[in-house]
């Protein structure tokens, strides 16, 4: 009869076996399904990955491990309650560990505070999207820059089309978080839709010809161009955050600093020397002491937001 199954509901089964087992066991609370099977196609090179939750003990340790249910391998990690809450309550919504449990499902669960907390993964509040909108726009801007790079000053086209290729999946990040959903690896095919006309340039059109230099030069201006039209918008707490300091310069320190605290963003100097290069801000400098015993002081990058209201 199994030769009759499909793909899906061979890992189906071999899921609910596997869950069958689980149950009796009093020290897993709960499991969550990531991967294909939670959300996706699955196929014969597939497995299924697994998060089993188990109660907490000192002598318990997240670990993870190879399990093996009718002929199909599982990838399961086991993960103290108190850690798993403690990684999800501390880590940003942009992180990569809670889009993995975004894009999953709880299959089953003892502890109604587990079911709480996987209720609230799924919840994306506005913090959390300016934080993916930043993260992301910050990876296109670099992204940007290296394809910039390899057709203008080294006149490789092949390696200039693999860089804007890279730029068009930050891209498709930014579509998804503007439109409040949780990017993933998937995002992509996903952000298609969102933006015919802009995919068609800098992604679809560059998989499926011969790449000349007028689509690359097209591709690069249409990413100006997308980019320019929503810096306030992506980048809004860079402007929010230099525009409360009433004119002052802010240095690189400052800048790191907060939103490494607030945001969980690092590497913020490539978006500041970008929105200075199109107007939006304006470039300073500031003393800086190398050590707390320097006597000499140097200058350090800064940055003031001066447009009017």
């Amino acid at each position: 009869m199994a030769d009759h199954l499909t793909t899906k509901e061979r890992f189906q089964g071999a899921l609910d076996s596997l869950l069958d087992e689980v149950k009796h066991d009093q020290q897993i609370l709960a499991a969550i399904l990531c991967g294909s099977l939670s959300y996706d196609v699955v196929w014969d090179k597939s497995d299924i990955d697994l998060v089993l939750i188990s109660a907490d003990d000192k002598k318990v340790q997240s670990r993870s491990i190879a399990l093996v249910v009718d002929d199909i391998n599982v990838h399961a990690q086991v993960v103290p309650r108190a850690e798993f809450r403690r990684e999800l309550e501390s880590s940003f919504h942009n992180s990569c560990t809670h889009s993995v449990y975004a894009r999953g499902s709880l299959v089953y669960s003892r502890d109604p505070s587990i079911d709480a907390l996987f209720q609230r993964i799924k919840d994306l509040g506005e913090r959390d999207l300016q934080t993916q909108i930043l993260n992301s726009a910050q990876l296109a801007l670099a992204l940007l820059y290296k394809a910039r790079k390899w057709y203008e000053v080294k006149d490789d086209i092949a390696y200039t089309t693999t860089w804007l290729l890279g730029t068009a999946s930050a891209i498709a990040d930014i579509e998804i978080s503007l439109h409040g959903e949780l990017v993933d690896r998937e995002s992509l095919p996903r952000a298609l839709p969102l933006n015919l006309e802009l995919f068609g340039v800098i992604y679809s059109d560059l998989v499926a010809r011969p790449v000349t230099k007028a689509m690359i030069e097209k591709g690069l201006d249409a990413v100006d161009e997308y980019l320019e039209s929503k810096a306030d918008l992506l980048f809004s707490p860079v402007l929010e955050y230099l525009k409360e300091a009433g004119g002052e310069p802010r240095s690189m320190t400052q800048i790191e600093h907060y939103f490494r605290r607030h945001f969980g963003v690092e590497g913020m100097a490539l978006a500041c020397e970008w929105l200075a290069d199109i107007g939006a801000i304006e470039k300073a400098s500031t003393d800086l002491a190398l050590t707390p015993l320097s006597r000499v002081r140097v200058q350090e990058l800064a940055f003031f937001y001066a447009r009017p209201d």
